[in-house]
């Protein structure tokens, strides 16, 4: 795939109908399957909720918790659907991370008294390093 191929199919999709992004975007995945990853990551669409059945606890679909076409619960840690070497935090990390999902949840609920809210982590750098982003 060039970059003129990647700006054309963007162009399409600015072009398109805003109501119907998702199918849109998924019917020129479908066309160009080589295109998938750069498609995702370039083309905003509407968050999405899925269940984590094994907590029982809502969670958002987006960029920050998907690895090709599963998503990571931030609450169980576990991918939907499962996939064996999906990205996952750092031991430490992960504690930070399920931490931060309990604090927002109290504050979402006393605050807007409802809605679902997610926080994702992820490692940068090697072993040795400390950085991470969320």
């Amino acid at each position: 795939m060039t970059d003129q191929q990647l700006d054309c199919a963007l162009d399409l999709m600015r072009r398109l109908p805003p109501q119907g992004i998702e199918k849109n975007l998924e019917d020129l995945i479908d066309l160009v399957p080589v295109m998938c990853e750069d498609l995702l990551a370039s083309v905003d669409q509407p968050l999405k909720i899925a269940k984590d059945s094994r907590m029982n606890k809502d969670y958002l679909l987006c960029d920050y918790n998907r690895d090709g076409d599963s998503y990571r619960s931030p609450w169980s840690n576990e991918y939907d659907p499962p996939i064996e070497d999906g990205s996952v935090p750092s031991p430490k990390l992960r504690n930070l991370e399920k931490e931060a999902n309990c604090a927002f949840d109290v504050y979402r609920e006393q605050y807007f008294e409802g809605g679902i809210s997610s926080c994702y982590f992820w490692d940068m750098g090697g072993e040795a390093s400390f950085g991470f982003a969320g």
